[in-house]
């Protein structure tokens, strides 16, 4: 059977203290993972070769993966576009772009990040990388009011526009929290896919709204990582 797989990135840079930074991949492990992938055979390609290839058609490559980053930290710009750029890998980047910062995220005591500056998007878009939303402001969508859950959908789609001058195609649920209500909204707004937090391996058939997702973070060391790569889905 067939599969594509979504790898879910966040930080891409020096890890912190808090409990937050099971979800952080420090560069030099990033850079090890790429090398991993390509060794096994792996191709990377984008969200937008993803409708076809559920529609029966190729991703690309032979065996599809996607890198996507959620929330959009300016470290992925300055740790991970680097070597995407040098060695021409397509990824995914997910922005919160009514926020400068995370602060929807405790830190212990510690200071919010910074998210990317659209001057860096912008050079990014240039260079290949797609951009999609993951919300306004980062809120559990499906607390939100019919109004509010609008916004933080169809707006930020405006918005991310309006700065790269680029179709906005795809979206990923904040904390992954969704129900029909929220999926209906991302799909009013003209949306194509839309990214969960579901584990598992998107297979033929799969809801192109329900995608699920491989995430990759702090303790996972090479062995794992290629446990969670090639577990059977």
């Amino acid at each position: 059977m067939e599969k594509l797989r979504i790898l879910t990135y966040h930080r891409a840079g020096i890890p912190r203290t808090a409990g937050y930074e099971q979800f952080t991949v420090p560069p030099e492990r990033f850079r090890g993972q790429v090398r991993w992938m390509r060794l096994l055979g792996f191709g990377f390609c984008s969200l937008d070769d993803v409708l076809p290839w559920l529609a029966g058609g190729r991703a690309g490559p032979k065996r599809p993966v996607v890198l996507t980053f959620d929330d959009g930290y300016a470290e992925v710009y300055q740790h991970a576009f680097p070597m995407l750029l040098e060695r021409r890998i397509p990824a995914v980047v997910f922005l919160v772009p009514g926020r400068r910062t995370d602060d929807w995220v405790d830190w212990e005591g510690e200071d919010h990040l910074p998210l990317m500056e659209w001057g860096h998007a912008r050079e990014m878009a240039e260079a290949g990388i797609t951009f999609g939303s993951h919300a306004m402001t980062h809120p559990r969508l499906p607390e939100c009011d019919d109004a509010r859950l609008r916004a933080e959908v169809a707006d930020s789609k405006k918005m991310i526009e309006d700065q790269l001058g680029r179709a906005v195609r795809h979206f990923c649920y904040p904390y992954g929290k969704h129900d029909a209500r929220v999926v209906e909204a991302v799909r009013e707004a003209g949306y194509e896919t839309a990214c969960t937090t579901h584990k598992g391996c998107v297979l033929r058939g799969t809801d192109p709204f329900l995608l699920p997702r491989l995430t990759v973070g702090k303790r996972m060391g090479t062995r794992r990582f290629l446990m969670r790569l090639l577990i059977r889905h």
